[in-house]
């Protein structure tokens, strides 16, 4: 046996070196630092939707249930990890870690499945099928609960020896076994694999790709029609103002030329406040209304697209060293701070979820929560105006 191996929850881990103890203890600096970020910013949004109620919006069930699993990674696994970074000494407890391991791995499903039904939301909205999209708005509670159910499908299976959970990377974090090459465990990680990453991640992709492309094309459609009609409307105007204005006959020729230095700016006024009369009925209301909620939900789409992004870009190198780890390659499976830096990585997604959602999609109230500005919204200004009086 190996003096320079630690046993810790029935696994056996290399010593820490000096450069692993050094990137351990910048990355546990990182993980406090956003935390405690987090943690403020996701108390401050709950106090803040909970007193502006009526700008809440259709995903707030989502939201909420985003921020739960953000404060469930920071209450859970941001100690440990901390203490055990920062004195580079493993806290090699059994239930604590299958505890932290399950907690993990239960956030990071649940956030792949809100991330795919807010997706699906979407689309619902853009192609307007709206039973369904009616049906998404008035039980978003269902849908969370719909999310947080498949979660613990897959997480739950590692507390029955189905897998478990032990110390991974270097051994400040826990998670699923990857080194169990036992029938039931392969069985396990290919349903994983399969059904939380591989096809949620085919669905995110597509979805939002489609989406994007239709709000794309409905929104150029509607800017050449609204074009080519306000450049219509504009010859319309043009020609009947021409005529309008146009010289008297040459009996009155005299007598127009002498009137026309005090006639001609009257005129001119007259018809100016015509032209700008007649030009706001050139667009229909709820045409400008329809090009404008197709600029909205072009921005919401992209928005979606950069979080989709941004979450599976946090999550794929864990994955792929995970299945570097499933089919033994040396080269990683000796090099364990790799493991430890994409998971890492990963939990910090989870913490700042909430935050990148918010900052994406939902900017205005962003800047009014950050900056304590006052809210423009109906309901905050009938309450200035009353207390004003």
């Amino acid at each position: 046996m190996n003096l320079n191996m630690t046993l810790c929850v029935g696994s056996w881990f290399d010593e820490i070196n000096n450069i692993e103890c050094l990137i351990s203890r910048i990355i546990g600096s990182i993980i406090i630092s956003v935390s405690i970020f987090a943690i403020i910013f996701n108390i401050r949004f709950i106090y803040w939707s909970s007193y502006h109620r009526n700008v809440r919006s259709r995903h707030y069930s989502l939201i909420i249930s985003m921020i739960v699993s953000s404060i469930s990674v920071i209450i859970v696994i941001t100690p440990s990890v901390f203490f055990q970074c920062l004195h580079c000494y493993r806290w090699c407890s059994a239930f604590y870690c299958r505890f932290e391991g399950f907690v993990s791995f239960l956030t990071g499903c649940v956030n792949m499945f809100m991330l795919m039904m807010i997706s699906i939301i979407r689309y619902l909205t853009v192609i307007q099928t709206n039973r369904q999209k009616k049906y998404f708005e008035q039980h978003s509670f269902l849908t969370v609960s719909i999310c947080w159910l498949f979660g613990l499908v897959f997480a739950l299976p590692p507390l029955f020896n189905w897998n478990k959970y032990i110390p991974e990377g270097i051994g400040f974090h826990c998670g699923l076994d990857w080194f169990d090459r036992s029938i039931s465990s392969r069985a396990y990680f290919t349903i994983t694999f399969l059904f939380v990453y591989f096809i949620p991640l085919i669905i995110l992709f597509g979805v939002n790709i489609y989406v994007y492309c239709v709000i794309r094309r409905l929104l150029y459609g509607m800017i050449t029609m609204t074009k080519s009609k306000l450049l219509l409307n504009l010859s319309d105007q043009k020609h009947s103002l021409t005529s309008t204005t146009s010289p008297p006959s040459s009996s009155m020729k005299g007598q127009s030329q002498k009137f026309d230095p005090m006639i001609s700016p009257k005129s001119h006024h007259g018809s100016s406040h015509l032209v700008v009369r007649r030009m706001t009925d050139i667009v229909p209301t709820n045409q400008i209304m329809r090009l404008n909620r197709l600029k909205a939900d072009r921005r919401f789409a992209l928005a979606t697209i950069f979080l989709v992004s941004e979450y599976l870009l946090s999550w794929t190198p864990y994955a792929i060293v995970a299945l570097f780890y499933l089919f033994n390659v040396e080269f990683l499976s000796q090099r364990s701070i790799l493991m430890t830096i994409c998971a890492f990585t990963a939990k910090i997604s989870m913490i700042l979820n909430p935050f990148i959602y918010i900052a994406t999609i939902q900017t205005d109230q962003l800047k009014a929560m950050l900056y304590c500005k006052k809210c423009s919204c109906s309901h905050c200004t009938v309450k200035r105006q009353i207390r004003n009086l």
